[in-house]
């Protein structure tokens, strides 16, 4: 099964525009995405999502590749193309099927109350019973979570993920308890820095809620300073009993496999979570129907796209049925691969962000990470009751423009 040609097709993707906004304006999950096809020497032909540079792999094994190609998409192709020369589904090639339907949850980045309760709708409309959602401190969380709790149904939850946000247990625990009141809440995801061992520790003990943390590693977004929050080793966060389960990420199988191995021997449940099409869904269900442990909600966030690549069988009751057929199970649209690669991408506009403080204080950004990072610094407090966030967008004009370029040298602050 050698493999013929490795080609990758860049593909512009488009938001719901109920949360394009949002989705745009937080830059940690864009538009653009990558298609990677693999031929095989037999006619085979596999599809990844992701990667697909590495052409190295020419010529050589997709046996081989399943377990030493570190090109995600390629190694995912090549999951599909050897499974369909073989007439197997992909997890018969990755490890012995524990399950035939996978946990699988809905995701989006933070949004405002009522918009957060009107995914909610849409998500339970979808067959999920779980909703991952990025909890920041420009929003007020018990507001948003009184808006959701209000329409969601009985036995949907959400996990509220805060990267880090809270800072430390002092300031998290009153927050975290609050929120707990709801029975629509259930879960916390990195609610403090993740090198922070006697705080999970704090939190573990005084929280009525699961606790899950990334596995072996930090979880906030700053970039300034390296060593803000390495994390720690999984070593330690399990020896430590820092976590109720773990967040996995990343496209390689047998890397997530072997975590999945320390997982299950310390009984750890965990979730795989890497955002793209719904071919990587159809990913993540294979891999995770081969782990024991993966009994959280895995995700892959595809049902955020006005057009996808391919489709997947509709989660029932919270559950994705693992594609029965061979490879990833997924038939790819070619025509609307050709009209994803042919669509322009997204333009890059400048936005000014202001976080307004029910009292009239105004903090003004000229970009995401520059306000991710003033709040974990301390420079504001963050999720204080009533906060909210205001987006505007260039307009062309000369004001826009003198405000972002002051903004960019330190953010404004007027009230």
């Amino acid at each position: 099964m050698k493999i013929e040609s490795i080609e990758a097709f860049p593909l512009n993707m488009t938001f719901l525009p109920e949360v394009a906004p949002h989705m745009l304006r937080a830059l940690t999950h864009g538009t653009k995405l990558t298609l990677c096809r693999v031929v095989l020497a037999n006619g085979a032909v596999g599809y990844g999502d992701g990667g697909g540079t590495d052409r190295s792999w020419v010529g050589r094994s997709a046996l081989e590749a399943l377990r030493h190609c570190k090109d995600s998409g390629v190694q995912m192709a090549c999951y599909d193309a050897v499974g369909k020369t073989l007439g197997v589904p992909a997890h018969v090639l990755m490890g012995r099927q524990v399950r035939a339907r996978v946990p699988f949850a809905y995701w989006t980045i933070d949004l405002p109350p009522d918009l957060f309760a009107q995914q909610v709708r849409h998500a339970a409309s979808l067959g999920y019973t779980v909703y991952k959602f990025k909890c920041r401190p420009w929003w007020d969380p018990v507001e948003q979570v009184e808006a959701a709790s209000k329409v969601a149904p009985p036995n949907f939850r959400a996990w509220l993920d805060f990267n880090g946000h809270l800072r430390e247990a002092r300031l998290a625990l009153p927050i975290l308890k609050a929120l707990s009141q709801h029975d629509f809440v259930g879960g916390f995801e990195s609610p403090i820095p993740q090198r922070d061992v006697e705080g999970y520790k704090v939190l573990r003990r005084k929280i009525d809620r699961p606790l899950a943390i990334h596995y072996g590693g930090g979880c906030c977004h700053v970039r300034s300073d390296p060593g803000y929050d390495p994390g720690v080793n999984a070593a330690v966060q399990v020896r430590e009993g820092l976590c109720d389960g773990f967040v996995l990420g990343g496209g390689d199988v047998d890397h997530l496999r072997q975590i999945a191995g320390v997982a299950h021997e310390f009984r750890k449940p965990f979730w795989i979570q890497t955002v793209g099409t719904a071919l990587r869904a159809a990913w993540i269900a294979h891999l995770a129907s081969t782990c024991q442990e993966a009994l959280l909600s895995s995700l892959a966030a595809h049902d955020l796209w006005v057009k996808d690549i391919t489709s997947v069988p509709r989660v029932v009751d919270g559950y994705l049925p693992v594609p029965e057929g061979p490879g990833l199970g997924v038939e790819v649209n070619e025509r609307a691969v050709a009209e994803l690669h042919a669509a322009p991408p997204e333009p890059d506009i400048k936005r000014i962000s202001t976080v307004v403080y029910p009292g009239g204080l105004r903090w003004r950004f000229a970009s995401e990470q520059q306000r991710h990072e003033a709040f974990y610094f301390g420079d504001l407090p963050g999720f204080i009751r009533g906060v909210r966030l205001e987006v505007r967008e260039d307009d062309g004009s000369r004001a826009f423009s003198d405000l972002h370029t002051r903004c960019e040298k330190a953010p404004m602050v007027e009230g």
